[in-house]
Formats: C-alpha cells, sequence, structure tokens
C-alpha cells in the first residue's frame, strides 16, 4: 500500500536537500523569520537568530545564493584579478603571493564572501564574471591593465602605487619610505656609490627609486646609475653583469625585489667580487629567496598577509560606502642579513 509523503518530504527539492520551509517548520517559526534570521536582520532576536542558524546548520540547509543575488541585487563574489602571470614577474606559486590571498580569504570569508581568482586577461575578454568588487594585484607598466579593468564600471580596489589622472582606491606598502630605508643604511655601512637595479616604469618601483634618490641627493653619497631589468634572477645576473662590463664604480647595489637581488650576487660571486666585501646588496620584499640564498640578503620587508586584510576590508567598505578615498599605506622594514654585513635574521 501507497503512503503519502509527509510534509517534511514534500518540503524537501526534488535533490534531497532541505529547503527554507524545512528550517522554519523544524524551528517553528515562520519562512519570512528563517529568511531573516539567516541574513543577520536585527528584526529577528539575537537568541532567535542564533537557534534558527544550529537547526539550520544540523538540517544541511545551504542558502539559495542564486535566489539571494536577484533579491539584493549582490552576488557575495569578489574578483581578485592578478595581472601579469609570467614566471619571471608575479607567478601566482610566489609565497607572497599566496600570503596575500590568505589575508584576502581570511576577511571575505568572515563577511560572507567567496572569491574569484583570476587574471587580468581573462577577466577583460570574459562577460560572464559576475562580482560584487574588484581587488587588482599588480599593476604592470603605467597601470595598463589596472585602468582597462577600472574601466568596467566594478568598485574596486588596487595594490600598488596611485597614478596621476586615476581615481583607483589604492593599498600599498610604504615603497618610497622602503627606498629611503635601504639607501640610509647603504650610507650608513660605509658604500659611497650605488646602483639601483629594477623596472621603474612600473608604479611601485618608480616610487622605491624616488625614496633611494632622496636619500642621496642629501648626502655625500652618489647614486651612480640605475639599470631597467625584468623582476627575476636572470634580470639581476644580466643587470650586475652590464654594470661590470661598463666598468661603472660602484660599492653597493639596491634591488626592486630579491630575486634581482640574488641574480647581482651570483654574478658578482662569479667574477671574484666580495658580497659585502666589495659590494653590499639590498633587496625588496623579504621572500624566501632572501632567506636562502647565499649569503643571505639584506631586505626591506613588506607584509603581505596584512596586505590582502588590508585589501579585502577596502573593498567590503567600498561596497557598503563607509570610506573615504584615498590611498592606505602599509608601513616596511629593514631586515639586516649578510649581503650588507648582517646576522641572517
Amino acid at each position: 500500500m501507497l503512503q503519502r509523503p509527509t510534509n517534511m518530504a514534500r518540503r524537501k527539492q526534488s535533490n534531497g536537500r532541505p529547503t527554507m520551509e524545512t528550517v522554519a517548520e523544524l524551528a517553528g517559526v515562520s519562512k519570512i523569520t528563517v529568511s531573516r534570521a539567516l541574513r543577520g536582520s536585527d528584526l529577528v532576536r539575537t537568541e532567535l537568530r542564533e537557534r534558527i542558524a544550529q537547526v539550520a546548520a544540523e538540517a544541511g540547509y545551504r542558502m539559495n545564493v542564486a535566489a539571494r543575488s536577484l533579491r539584493t541585487q549582490r552576488t557575495q563574489m569578489i574578483a581578485v584579478v592578478i595581472d601579469r602571470l609570467g614566471h619571471d614577474e608575479l607567478p601566482v606559486a610566489d609565497p607572497l603571493v599566496l600570503s596575500m590571498i590568505g589575508g584576502l580569504l581570511q576577511v571575505l570569508t568572515a563577511a560572507d564572501h567567496a572569491m574569484l581568482l583570476t587574471t587580468s586577461n581573462h577577466f577583460l575578454a570574459s562577460n560572464s564574471i559576475g562580482a560584487d568588487g574588484v581587488i587588482m594585484i599588480g599593476q604592470g607598466e603605467a597601470g595598463s591593465h589596472q585602468s582597462s579593468v577600472a574601466a568596467l564600471g566594478f568598485p574596486m580596489v588596487a595594490w600598488g602605487e596611485p597614478i596621476q589622472g586615476q581615481s583607483i582606491q589604492m593599498v600599498s606598502s610604504d615603497n618610497r619610505e622602503g627606498g629611503r630605508l635601504a639607501a640610509r643604511h647603504i650610507l650608513e655601512i660605509g658604500c659611497k656609490r650605488a646602483l639601483f637595479f629594477g623596472d621603474d616604469r612600473h608604479p611601485e618601483i618608480a616610487s622605491r627609486l624616488e625614496g633611494v634618490r632622496e636619500v642621496f641627493s642629501s648626502s655625500s653619497g652618489l647614486l651612480v646609475g640605475t639599470t631597467r631589468c625584468p623582476f627575476s634572477l636572470q634580470g639581476g645576473v644580466e643587470a650586475a653583469a652590464q654594470a661590470c662590463e661598463a666598468g661603472t664604480q660602484f660599492d653597493a647595489v639596491i634591488a626592486a625585489n630579491d630575486f634581482i637581488a640574488a641574480g647581482a650576487c651570483e654574478t658578482f660571486a662569479a667574477r671574484g667580487r666580495l658580497v659585502p666585501g666589495d659590494v653590499a646588496v639590498v633587496g625588496f620584499d623579504d621572500n624566501i629567496i632572501a632567506h636562502t640564498n647565499k649569503p643571505s640578503i639584506t631586505t626591506i620587508r613588506q607584509d603581505f598577509s596584512t596586505a590582502g586584510r588590508a585589501l579585502a576590508t577596502t573593498i567590503l567598505a567600498m561596497l557598503d560606502d563607509s570610506i573615504e578615498p584615498g590611498q592606505v599605506k602599509l608601513p616596511v622594514e629593514l631586515v639586516r642579513r649578510e649581503t650588507t654585513g648582517g646576522s641572517d635574521g
């Protein structure tokens, strides 16, 4: 004999997942109360919201995000767009990039937002990516891709330096101060003639170089040259070789990142120039290679986990219209290691 389905069974979707009606019946409240409670509405008492949330969890209920998006016009999705994923520029497997992504997740998931990780090329080419806002990591030369992404009209925050003519909300380390710290340290250990290796067509690098120049311009030391090179080990190898072959007299190198610094150390070792005896070297970022290189690299440390949290907090504030436009600057610090005569820190 066939039995009629129970009310509970009728309130289940065809795939067997519990519905909002299921939660309402189990909690002994109305469907609208469940909806309000799971959205965190103040119209529902705190203790009742907590009880409904517990009932929903025990029943295995998940909100219909698509339906909620239609109702609220929010996707609860933040697109994290990474620019320039070349192996020598901004690899996504870089521990510092992963640290930043971890910081993003920490804040976004706590705020009930998912994160969509993609590249600038894909984001610009696709017309099917839905998001409430965009976080962009990596500016490229003169911020060209950054401008293109911003032109799509999403609320957006970017990691990097402000660019004249753009009104994008920015978060960055204090790159100029990082350049100043590196230059002051070089002078303090007795160096007089320094080179800068890095591509200053990138806004962050240009700001670091400005800080270096600022310090040298008010000292007895000289910045005797700058060499544009890729952000890679090979870039540092070639920049250092170029300086040696040109016969430039120098006793220090300030590099735009730790990979360039490590490559320079490799060239100096191959040519019999002692680091730090003949040439002191300072990098930037405090990447893993700064620890593992022989000799270990003095560097300017950026906190990428804090950076990720700051980016996420900023985009959420923008979505709530609770932020004043402007740049968020995060502190940097000098970490002295063997390439300038310090201990491995």
